[in-house]
């Protein structure tokens, strides 16, 4: 089954950090196709741009005509990193949009335009005094997109291995069926998934009932019940998508003060590259993982991140 990333690209050393990201995980994957995506301001004119300026009943603005120049340019070379990289031309497509201030905004509308299976955007380090260009970016995603999943990348990664903490919630299941539909059928990486206990905290407990709609009710009652109910199901999805089992690996349970921070210290002990975490949408009351992807994210340096809810 093909799958659509889209990636935000601007030129910088973090744009290029996302394409080697994407060639280390889907280099042999043909299923997996990227659209590169850059955004032009056209805040010269007060006046609405023609989607085609051949529409338009006004000249095109000669600034931002010089932007789109740069902006295929930049598209071009990030083109040639990806063929570089061993990934094939029929799988890189790309475009160039006009937007507001809101550069966020705009990547998210056109990737629910597209249809695609997740965005993708480079981040600057934490220690960084201003947040411009793909920075401000990401943090605009992560506060406004929650319909496509969103992966963060900060830093260089250079390995296969994934994170995905779990706690029987809904929102930690999707995020591993996103991983599973996005990793279906690659055989080259290792997955561990991993349960933090909060101190004082009540033990987690799955419902079979409340995932019924999703994965129907004989699917549920079988692998999200039992004692092992935390890191059946999970398992179940990612098997079902052709990954081997010998591939998942199953963390002890370790307590910790905060979970973010248990979190991050799981992913550097095990070397993974990609940390997979579910969240809870605007507005619904926090729960185990209310707030722990937030933090997770804010404290996530040289790591890549899918953000799923």
């Amino acid at each position: 089954m093909e799958k659509q990333i889209l990636i935000a690209v601007d030129g910088s050393i973090y744009s290029s950090q996302s394409l080697k990201y994407v060639a280390l995980l889907f280099g042999d994957n043909p299923d997996i196709h990227f659209h590169l995506m850059t955004c032009i301001s056209a805040s010269e004119s007060i006046v609405p741009v023609a989607a085609d300026s051949r529409n338009s009943l006004f000249p095109v603005n000669p600034g931002v005509a010089r932007k789109r120049e740069r902006a295929q340019r930049c598209l071009q070379n990030a083109m040639d990193k990806l063929l570089d990289l061993q990934i094939p031309a029929e799988r890189i497509h790309s475009s160039v949009e006009i937007s507001g201030p809101d550069i966020g905004s705009t990547i998210q509308l056109q990737a629910e335009h597209l249809l695609m299976d997740s965005i993708l955007v480079g981040r600057r380090g934490l220690n960084t005094l201003s947040e411009i260009l793909l920075g401000s970016i990401s943090a605009t995603l992560l506060k406004k997109c929650h319909r496509i999943p969103l992966w963060i990348i900060d830093g260089e990664i250079e390995n296969r291995n994934f994170l995905a903490p779990v706690d029987g919630s809904l929102p930690s299941m999707v995020a591993i069926d996103h991983l599973a539909h996005i990793m279906e059928g690659q055989k080259d990486i290792t997955i561990f998934l991993f349960h933090c206990h909060r101190f004082l905290e009540k033990k987690s407990e799955a419902r079979p009932e409340s995932f019924y709609q999703v994965w129907g009710k004989k699917w549920c009652d079988i692998h999200l019940s039992g004692d092992d109910h935390l890191f059946q199901g999970p398992t179940q999805l990612l098997v079902e998508a052709g990954i081997p089992e010998s591939n998942i690996i199953i963390l002890p349970e370790v307590p910790d003060l905060e979970a973010a921070h248990g979190i991050l210290r799981q992913a550097h002990k095990h070397q993974c590259g990609t940390i997979v975490i579910g969240r809870r949408g605007d507005g619904t009351t926090k729960g185990i993982l209310g707030g722990v992807s937030d933090r997770t994210v804010k404290h996530a340096q040289d790591i890549a991140l899918w953000v799923v809810g």
